[in-house]
């Protein structure tokens, strides 16, 4: 039988708290998974970040707000905490904080905390947020070290049950972050000012390029270094998640920096870390690659691909991206190194992408599933039937799109400033359940 994936972002579990956590509602999850024979639970960066998970503030600290409440209880550090009216959308706000600041007033330290915040990271961290804030530095590393507690716990369960994590890397952390205070000298810096930003050029959508509010990596300055910087990121990822999914791979060929304050008209593409870095990090005792999933969408050029191809990464591909509904035949859904996603949390859902299809379109898809015997009635289960059946090594398909819920249930819509971004999340499981049994 093939193995299947679902993507769930961490906020969007069910919560009674604002915003989906480590705590039960995550364990729940696994349980589903497991009784469904799904083996991979694919979510989004965990990193500490203001809203938008691909700009994280840190590559080692974990987001405050995944702190479970119930678990705090449970090990008496809290006596009780409020419940909040139950959404489908997160609340964003500073809501558990006094439960915090409780939870931390009755810890005592133990062996177990002193080991965890050794690590150098986890303290600039800490001291960042310090004076950021004028917390207590002591609260950040309290703070970390329950984080990553819980973690743990949570993916040893998921591991016992015979469910598989893959996490998400993001590519650059933003500007005013502990990369960039602590490391500058792998950043593209002058004088203690940025001299790039990351994005991408003009496009058909965007006439003046993306800007991603992200420095760009020195190159010269991590070779020099060995590649040790992100050598080790990349090992303390695979510490946190079974499998680890790289962003914006093309980067790590040429990636596309912008003179600071311009647009990305005056872009140009420059030499990544490529064959040096990974080679680097290959020597590493127990990476392999096989512990790699690679995002190469959008426009790569035949030296991406020659990389790709070197390492032999397993890759992604979007369905709604790379079908020719004209054609309906896609080399690249059936390659057997490759994981097919109907969408991701950059894309609509299936059946949201499937209303803005004219007759004749929606007409030749539905004959297409016909003609592989993907015979339901409902768009999504069809197409989630077609990508269980192809050529790809494995699909892995959004929550959303196992319940066939519309647009209005997408993760995010790049390049747009919203308050919807981000933010959707299940009320419970008990569709779920049901639905999940058609994948």
């Amino acid at each position: 039988m093939k193995e299947k994936g679902i993507l769930l972002p961490i906020f969007s579990l069910p919560s009674k708290y604002g915003i989906g956590d480590f705590g039960y509602e995550a364990y729940q999850f696994i349980d589903i998974l497991s009784e469904n024979n799904i083996k991979y639970w694919e979510i989004l960066p965990i990193n500490e970040c203001d809203k938008h998970p691909y700009s994280p503030v840190s590559y080692y600290a974990l987001e405050e707000d995944y702190i479970s409440l119930d678990k705090l209880k449970e090990e008496k550090l809290i006596q009780n905490a409020e419940i909040r009216e139950n959404k489908d959308r997160v609340i964003y706000d500073n809501f558990k904080e006094k439960y915090y600041k409780e939870a931390y007033r009755n810890f005592r330290p133990n062996n177990e905390y002193y080991e965890f915040i050794i690590l150098q990271e986890i303290n600039e961290y800490a001291e960042f947020m310090s004076q950021k804030t004028g917390n207590e530095k002591d609260y950040y590393l309290f703070l970390q070290y329950i984080l990553y507690k819980q973690w743990m716990e949570l993916k040893y369960y998921a591991n016992s049950k015979n469910v598989q994590i893959i996490g998400d890397m993001p590519v650059y952390p933003v500007f005013e972050s502990v990369e960039t205070k602590y490391h500058s000298e792998y950043f593209e810096m002058e004088n203690g000012k940025f001299t790039f930003e990351a994005g991408t050029p003009p496009d058909y959508f965007n006439e003046n390029g993306q800007k991603w509010n992200s420095p760009v990596y020195n190159v010269e300055n991590i070779k020099k270094d060995n590649y040790q910087y992100l050598v080790k990121r990349f090992k303390y990822h695979l510490k946190l998640f079974d499998k680890v999914r790289i962003d914006y791979f093309r980067g790590y060929d040429s990636f596309f920096r912008i003179p600071f304050g311009k647009t990305g008209k005056e872009g140009t593409y420059v030499d990544g870390l490529s064959y040096g870095f990974f080679d680097e990090l290959f020597k590493e005792k127990n990476v392999n690659i096989e512990n790699f999933i690679i995002e190469d969408l959008g426009e790569i050029r035949e030296e991406t691909i020659k990389l790709r191809e070197h390492y032999g990464f397993t890759r992604q591909k979007i369905l709604q991206f790379t079908i020719d509904l004209d054609n309906l035949y896609d080399r690249d859904n059936e390659a057997e190194n490759v994981l097919v996603f109907p969408g991701n949390h950059d894309c609509n859902t299936i059946y949201g992408w499937y209303k803005t299809l004219d007759d004749e379109h929606k007409w030749k898809l539905k004959e297409f599933l016909r003609k592989n015997e993907c015979y339901d009635i409902n768009i999504n289960i069809g197409i989630m039937q077609y990508l269980a059946k192809c050529k790809a090594k494995m699909p892995i398909i959004m929550v959303q799109d196992i319940l066939g819920l519309d647009e209005n249930s997408r993760i995010n819509v790049p390049g747009v400033e919203s308050d919807q971004n981000w933010s959707w999340k299940l009320i419970n499981f008990d569709d779920l359940k049901e639905r999940i049994k058609d994948y």
